[in-house]
């Protein structure tokens, strides 16, 4: 899987969030598929150039923000498999003591 395809993906999922946004909502706002959202946050899917322009325009950003890659967050999750994109997104806004409990269950269950 291309790697900026990955990083696209995690800084399109970085904006939309901080924009308050579901995927379902930016696919509205942009006139795509939920699909094509959620395939192009996943770096399964390359958006085109009309489709980066959309995206963009619902987000109100620049276009040249969707192409900040330079987080070493960005970096390490497009790295990452899609499994741990995931787990990362359903722990990352979770109270220290929540992802403790995580964690504790992960090494029992690995060992």
């Amino acid at each position: 899987m291309s790697n900026i395809r990955k990083q696209f993906g995690v800084r399109l999922y970085q904006l939309r969030t901080e924009a308050g946004m579901t995927q379902a909502k930016l696919a509205q706002k942009a006139d795509l598929s939920l699909d094509l959202i959620s395939r192009i946050e996943r770096g399964d899917r390359s958006p085109s150039f009309e489709s980066i322009e959309k995206i963009s325009d619902a987000l109100r950003i620049p276009l040249v923000q969707l192409f900040n890659f330079r987080s070493e967050e960005i970096t390490a999750l497009a790295e990452t498999t899609h499994e741990s994109f995931e787990l990362w997104r359903l722990l990352k806004d979770k109270q220290s003591k929540q992802v403790r409990k995580i964690l504790d269950i992960a090494k029992i269950i690995f060992q």
